[in-house]
């Protein structure tokens, strides 16, 4: 039999037996050990984050009363969670992941020959998919608090993933924070559909797909975030802006952590709505630039810099406290320039998502995505990308902290310069443990 069906079927077979094994101990993530509650005040399941979660990151990373019914004045930013003693096993937070993969990648030479279109690998591992480590919390009795994410090994690099101290003032129903340091851009704000963290192992292509001049949206740069929060009584609707100015991207589309030669400022904005018991709206808009190296190595290698703008919607509603419903929208327009001599055009893209999540019970989930985009750049036929998703997610503990997860990624990229098709399958089965 084929490895990709035999390694398939154990994989299916070790999830039914997560699936059907008995629960361990409670292992107690930092928030929910500190306020005594379950992961799934904030998390739909973790990291998914719910309309609870959202304030909970809005407030500093303070709770939202439940007395704020309109009676009497919002309680203010200050006074919340007076009475909670500081402690350090609630301030830190240890996450680990591994899995088993089975990988599958064909590449589209283009080629006439029929033994030469085509190329294609198989691979399968034992994987240590990541280990980090999580600093985080507010200051008893002031408007401070403060985050750290320092992975300890991710694909083989470790570092610094963000950084950064929050000032939050106001009251609990209409609030404002000043965030500075190193900062996720598409992370911490966002209703369900624009969350970069989410149910299955990778962000959605639509939120993380990388143009040819090396910008997305996954990016974790130093800047400043600053945002506006209301309320309505009991947190029934919650208007919320958000706007960021950081460093922005380098040459290589890594994040520009310290000094560079680029002196232009990258600005993203965001707005969101949530709604009933646990629907969103977002819109968000990003405008940057980035030098670009362009034919890097060869003869006719050239520099220059252009500027980028992406625009998009999304949104999502929770039905009967089950299934939830999520799509989205992209549109992309950049620089762009083929050779030194050609003048300016535009490379632009529009991608789509679509997303369905059920949640039979509390701490399972089956869920099903797909992504489906277009990419052109003048004078180039226009290029398709599609990538969809089957998964299932359950976790071990009341608590919500350890987590199982099986799922099958399959994407087909376009690429609208070398005129190349891509098509990866991936199955997945990991294994998440948060302390």
């Amino acid at each position: 039999m084929k490895l990709w069906t035999s390694s398939l079927k154990v994989a299916l077979l070790m999830f039914g037996f997560f699936l059907l094994m008995p629960q361990p101990g409670h292992a107690l993530p930092a928030f929910a050990r500190k306020y005594g509650v379950k992961c799934y005040t904030c998390h739909t399941i973790p990291p998914a984050l719910n309309k609870n979660g959202y304030m909970f990151k809005r407030l500093g990373y303070r709770m939202p009363p439940d007395e704020m019914d309109g009676t009497k004045a919002a309680p203010k930013i200050t006074a919340l969670d007076k009475d909670i003693k500081f402690s350090l096993t609630n301030s830190f937070a240890l996450l680990l992941q591994g899995s088993v993969t089975e990988d599958k990648t064909v590449i589209d030479t283009g080629a006439t020959a029929p033994a030469a279109a085509s190329t294609e690998s198989t691979t399968s591992s034992f994987n240590l998919d990541e280990a980090a480590f999580f600093v985080a919390g507010a200051v008893p009795e002031t408007g401070f608090s403060y985050f750290g994410h320092y992975e300890m090994y991710q694909g083989g690099s470790n570092g610094l993933e963000q950084g950064f101290g929050v000032y939050t003032g106001g009251r609990a129903n209409s609030s404002y924070f000043v965030k500075g340091g190193e900062i996720h851009m598409q992370e911490g704000e966002g209703t369900r559909a624009a969350m970069f963290y989410n149910l299955f192992p990778d962000p959605a292509y639509t939120l993380t797909n990388t143009d040819p001049i090396g910008f997305t949206l996954d990016q974790h740069p130093v800047g400043v975030d600053v945002g506006y929060t209301w309320a309505s009584n009991y947190f029934k609707n919650i208007f919320a802006i958000s706007a960021k100015v950081t460093n922005g991207l380098a040459a290589d589309g890594s994040a520009i952590l310290d000094t560079s030669t680029k002196n232009s400022k990258d600005v993203w904005v965001d707005a969101d709505y949530w709604f009933g018991p646990d629907g969103g709206v977002t819109v968000m808009a990003y405008r940057g630039s980035k030098d670009q190296v362009q034919n890097a190595g060869a003869e006719n290698q050239f520099t220059y810099r252009p500027t980028f703008y992406r625009a998009g919607a999304f949104g999502n509603y929770l039905f009967f406290d089950k299934l939830d419903l999520l799509g989205g929208y992209i549109h992309g327009q950049d620089d762009w320039k083929m050779a030194q001599t050609d003048p300016v055009s535009n490379y632009t893209q529009n991608t789509y998502r679509g997303e369905m999540d059920y949640y039979p019970k509390t701490g399972t989930v089956i869920m099903a995505r797909l992504d489906r985009g277009t990419a052109t750049i003048p004078t180039q036929p226009t290029m398709h990308t599609r990538a969809w998703g089957i998964g299932a997610e359950h976790a071990l503990t009341d608590m919500g902290n350890i987590v199982v997860r099986a799922s099958y990624n399959q994407e087909h990229d376009g690429d609208p310069v070398a005129l190349l098709g891509t098509t990866d399958k991936l199955f997945k089965l990991d294994f998440r443990f948060m302390w």
